[in-house]
This record gives C-alpha cells, sequence and structure tokens, in this order.
C-alpha cells in the first residue's frame, strides 16, 4: 500500500489533512483549514514539493 492523504474535520468543524506512511504512521499534518478547495491545494503543494525536494545531510560534523 502506498502512502495517503487523509481529510478529516476537528473540534472547530476545520478541515485537517494528515499524510500516513505506507506502515501507518502519521509524518505530516496540515493546519486547520476552512474549504475542501484549501485541502486540494494543500495536497497538491505538497506532492509537487516532494517530488522536488531536496535531500540534506545534517548527519555529517564540519
Amino acid at each position: 500500500m502506498a502512502a495517503r492523504f487523509e481529510v478529516l474535520k476537528d473540534g472547530a468543524r476545520l478541515y485537517r489533512v494528515q499524510l500516513r506512511s505506507a506502515e501507518g504512521a502519521v509524518i505530516a499534518v496540515a493546519q486547520g483549514l476552512q474549504s475542501l478547495d484549501a485541502v486540494k491545494r494543500v495536497i497538491a503543494a505538497v506532492r509537487e514539493c516532494a517530488s522536488m525536494g531536496l535531500v540534506v545531510d545534517l548527519t555529517k560534523t564540519v
């Protein structure tokens, strides 16, 4: 199974998007959003940024 986006409503009736890994762990949660259009924009932005994101190795000492 691949990772998936889940859309939820919180106690304030705002939409929340969480990204869940293939293993079932929540790896990202978006802030409260007012509309499903905003949810779609956030998902599109995450997909685009993740596909072009740089990998920075911070484990090496200087």
